[in-house]
């Protein structure tokens, strides 16, 4: 088995984790992994993929993948590769209300609203826990005031360091780091004969090889826009690596040592050495 890895759609790309997600055997499988809930769909999960325009669900709520379940509650799983943190936190509860404001509400029977959960893989962030679950609660006694909504989110890097190597989360969030053929190979020897990761290969392998397919999905409005807001990004940081960098060699030409520097400048080691004249 081999896993076909693709330059330009990568396991983390948002084309291809809502075409992989799409089906409804990973999904559920996702789900289960991010949230711990067991669960079963009403249908096949709605993406960004496949998406038709009498799709009322991720036109009004725009998130990768969306699906209902056969227990009356919303999920939604969504990648993340680079984001502006407080961008994306907004963004996450922002579509939260949405997905409950725009339910329709018969007679006043509010109690028959269904409940909706988010979960957002950040592949490039790390937190101290691998794995965030936020709800609704008291803020002294912590009570849960009401299971409406809830927001997960989870830290790839964080998992990776901290979950069982055997769990379907450390699989998935090693699925997700995969950055060439070399790490792809490294996960097909990992996981080839496991049964989550055989599902990634093969689904994985279906998604890539109709690389048109992927470019043709890719310049829909939903990923154009992810797309430029990844680049903005992308550009920020950079901006403000090189002013870290300046301020970097000012302080090594004073005669403050590296492993000082470090302590005040968000720079790893190994590039400020390479800074010294």
């Amino acid at each position: 088995m081999k896993l076909n890895y693709h330059k330009q759609y990568y396991p983390s790309h948002d084309v291809v984790f809502s075409v992989m997600f799409g089906t409804r055997v990973l999904f559920c499988k996702l789900v289960e992994a991010v949230t711990g809930d067991k669960i079963d769909l009403e249908g096949d999960p709605h993406t960004q993929a496949t998406l038709h325009e009498d799709d009322v669900l991720l036109n009004t709520i725009r998130f990768d993948t969306f699906a209902l379940t056969l227990n009356q509650r919303f999920y939604s799983a969504d990648i993340q590769r680079k984001y502006k943190m407080a961008r994306e936190e907004r963004r996450t509860v922002y579509y939260a209300c949405r997905a409950v404001s725009t339910q329709d509400v018969d007679k006043m029977a509010y109690e028959e609203l269904k409940p909706v959960h988010i979960s957002f893989i950040l592949t490039s962030h790390k937190d101290d826990r691998a794995i965030r679950h936020i709800k609704l609660c008291d803020t002294k006694t912590h009570e849960i005031f009401d299971d409406l909504i809830e927001l997960t989110l989870v830290y790839v890097p964080s998992v990776l360091k901290t979950y069982d190597k055997k769990s379907d989360l450390y699989i998935f969030a090693k699925f997700f780091k995969i950055t060439s053929q070399k790490k792809a190979d490294l996960f097909v020897k990992q996981f080839g004969t496991h049964e989550l990761g055989k599902e990634l290969i093969m689904e994985y392998n279906n998604a890539v090889a109709n690389a048109q397919n992927l470019q043709q999905i890719e310049t829909r409005p939903y990923f154009l826009g992810r797309l430029t807001e990844a680049q903005l990004e992308e550009e920020r940081k950079k901006a403000e690596k090189k002013v870290l960098i300046k301020t970097a060699r000012k302080m090594l030409s004073d005669g403050m040592a590296p492993e000082l520097i470090i302590k005040y400048i968000d720079l790893d080691i190994e590039t400020i050495l390479t800074l010294k004249p």
